[in-house]
């Protein structure tokens, strides 16, 4: 198959996507027909580049560990009034807190959390399994066996991260954070598809 004809193929698989694709999804759909994965890099970084000189309202990015299309931030204001009725959803300060220590410090078990914020955590812990921010990633060799929790692929992707070490230097982050920081729309910064990724 020509580079011409499996450049259009990405493109179109990308735009379809409701989530940010990687190389094994392109290689699993295009199967024989898919190049070494050096060349799918270099037709999505040639995608990105002409998207960039198109000067679109759009863009393709590379979050999540995926390539995906997701509208500029620039443009953000615009597309709340559009989706103004969809859910937003709202991090209180102890779940904000909770889901930062397990950013930061995972893999950590709800002990080790509890003992750091001086309460007890089990119901952010739940709120944000529920949303998909952490998952149960393994156990703790220790008495009882104490389940582990790590961030998501759609945490990177709410927070439009690459990978965990783009966070910020805790030493770097702001003690003061406005209640008005501790909210995210869904879709706020989305694709045709209605990807969603943080409202910064």
């Amino acid at each position: 198959m020509e580079t011409a004809e499996i450049k259009k193929i990405l493109e179109a698989l990308l735009f379809a996507s409701e989530r940010p694709l990687n190389f094994k999804d392109f290689k699993d759909i295009l199967k024989s027909d898919c190049p070494d994965s050096s060349v799918v890099k270099d037709i999505l970084d040639q995608l990105q580049e002409e998207y960039t000189k198109l000067d679109k309202p759009y863009e393709l990015k590379f979050v999540a560990d995926g390539w995906t299309f997701a509208t500029r931030s620039e443009y953000s204001i615009w597309i709340k009034k559009l989706l103004k009725e969809k859910i937003v959803l709202k991090l209180s300060p102890s779940a904000l807190e909770t889901l930062a220590m397990v950013a930061y410090k995972q893999p950590i078990t709800r002990a080790e959390i509890d003992k750091i914020r001086g309460v007890e955590s089990s119901g952010v812990i739940d709120t944000l399994l529920e949303r998909k921010l952490i998952k149960i990633v393994g156990r703790k060799e220790a008495l009882g066996k104490p389940l582990f929790y790590g961030t998501t692929q759609d945490f990177l992707k709410h927070f439009g991260l690459t990978h965990l070490s783009e966070l910020p230097l805790i030493e770097d982050i702001s003690k003061d954070v406005s209640e008005s920081d501790l909210l995210f729309d869904v879709d706020t910064n989305s694709s045709m598809q209605e990807k969603s990724s943080i409202d910064s």
